[in-house]
Formats: C-alpha cells, structure tokens, sequence
C-alpha cells in the first residue's frame, strides 16, 4: 500500500480513485449515521467520511482528536469540506489512540501556555512557523558566501 499525502490528494487527478492516507485526527464531529474525521498531516487537511453500515465505524467512534491512523477510501469533490475535497473512508486504522484533548473554545492564555506542546499543531500557529522556517532559510541562503 501506497501511502500519498494530503497536499497531493487535493486535486481533479485524484476525484473517484482510492487512496490511503496517514496522519492525525484534527477535528472529530460525530451524528447519528455518519462520523466526519478531519485528518491532517505536514501538507494539509482533509475531510473523511465515514458511514454506520461501514466496517470501520466501531474505530471511526472509539477515535480522539490527535489519535494518528491510517485511512483508505475514495476522494470526492464536496464544496462543503475544509478544502474542497473529502474521502469516503472504506478502511480506518487507529495507530495511535490519544488521551482526550484538552484544548476546547475559550481557553486562559495561562492554560494555552502550559499545554504549549499541544497549542503549537493547530493551523494557525503551524502556518507561522512555517514561515518563519521559509524566511529563515532565505536568510540562510542570501548570507550564503559560496
């Protein structure tokens, strides 16, 4: 098995073909006959499905966010998603199950401090770091003398 990455994935090249992803459970919304899983890795996110009749729907509900698995399914194009893609999940490996997450809305910024480790994989401050790295590294190269 083949695994590809997000990033890639999110693309007309890949609607209606299976694919097998790994990563880590962003988000977690849970309803009567449908779970939606948000996974995410280094490139991207992106939004997975999974419905009651499926075989993986005991794994699909004992999940937690960052809970790292592997994922199988179909890709499909839904406006509704985070990124404009989803999968359809037909297998869900759990690798990992994760203690319960602690960050929820309307947190201190005390508490968002002591639990900094956990603060620093949201999005927001992922794509600053990101950055920072990109200038970084232009920084780097410019001073570069050879």
């Amino acid at each position: 098995m083949i695994f590809k990455n997000i990033d890639s994935v999110l693309s007309q090249k890949f609607e209606g073909k299976k694919v097998s992803l790994r990563g880590w459970v962003y988000r977690k919304r849970e309803q009567k006959s449908l779970i939606f899983i948000i996974l995410r890795d280094s490139s991207n996110i992106i939004q997975g499905v999974i419905k009651s009749d499926s075989k993986s729907w005991k794994e699909a509900q004992k999940i937690t966010i960052e809970s790292s698995c592997e994922i199988t399914g179909t890709v499909h194009k839904d406006k509704r998603a985070p990124t404009g893609y989803e999968i359809r999940i037909s297998n869900l490996k759990i690798i990992g199950l994760a203690e319960v997450f602690p960050i929820a809305r309307d947190k201190s910024t005390e508490f968002l401090r002591d639990v900094r480790h956990l603060w620093i994989r949201s999005r927001e401050i992922t794509a600053m770091l990101k950055i920072r790295s990109s200038v970084f590294e232009a920084i780097h190269y410019s001073s570069d003398p050879t």
